[in-house]
């Protein structure tokens, strides 16, 4: 069931938390989670290893959500701190509040990508691979956000300028350049042309963190280019 039908069956309450994959795995397993709320990011990528039993929080029937699949995820990487309503006849949660940012699902909600793809199941369905990266992010019901990626060198020099590149992804996740990104850090700020590319030139010697953001995008894990003299 996709997001648009679950909005229109919540009526303007709250809207399921998607996600799909269809590798399983054993309880254990470790993947990285990233959490973006609606003005700032919650949580950093953070590693975390899933376990076996089920969540039962907000009253999910002991055995319905797998802890080794997303809601699991989610749970250990924010030590519990969410909330959500479980709807028995979707045998899944309809997430509503995490670390602290509660969406209504009139205007935004919580929505899911696994490995920058955007979800089509319930947390509770969603089965993980060794090493899968979740981003549980606030988006919009009016325009559909989809998350930003940002790269550049590891290494640059003082003074020298080097090429950073903003790519967006699909529902399917596919790359794709984007314009108009604005990529910024201290005493650094530039704005990516049509192939998605910005130059930055680095003034002083140290670890330089970029940000990439764009007004109707989620925005981007910073990258870090170590400056040297």
């Amino acid at each position: 069931m996709n997001r648009r039908s679950i909005l229109a069956l919540g009526a303007a309450t709250s809207t399921l938390v998607l996600a799909s994959s269809a590798v399983a795995f054993a309880a254990g397993t470790k993947v990285t989670v990233r959490i973006e709320g609606r003005t700032r990011a919650l949580l950093a990528p953070t590693v975390v290893r899933t376990h076996s039993g089920s969540i039962t929080k907000d009253g999910a029937p002991t055995g319905t959500c797998p802890a080794a699949n997303a809601a699991g995820a989610l749970d250990g990487a924010t030590h519990h701190r969410w909330n959500a309503k479980f709807y028995a006849s979707f045998g899944d949660y309809l997430v509503e509040s995490v670390l602290g940012d509660t969406e209504s699902g009139k205007a935004y909600y919580w929505g899911v990508w696994l490995n920058n793809r955007y979800a089509s199941a319930g947390i509770c369905e969603l089965k993980l691979h060794v090493g899968d990266r979740l981003l549980f992010a606030v988006d919009s019901v009016a325009h559909h956000e989809h998350p930003i990626g940002v790269s550049g060198p590891r290494t640059a020099k003082t003074g020298g300028s080097f090429t950073v590149k903003v790519v967006w992804y699909t529902d399917a996740g596919v790359a794709k350049p984007l314009a108009h990104a604005r990529v910024h850090g201290s005493g650094v700020s530039a704005t990516t042309n049509s192939h998605g590319t910005a130059t930055i030139t680095a003034a002083h010697a140290g670890t330089l963190v970029l940000q990439a953001d764009r007004s109707g995008y989620v925005r981007a894990t910073p990258v870090r280019v170590r400056i040297t003299g």
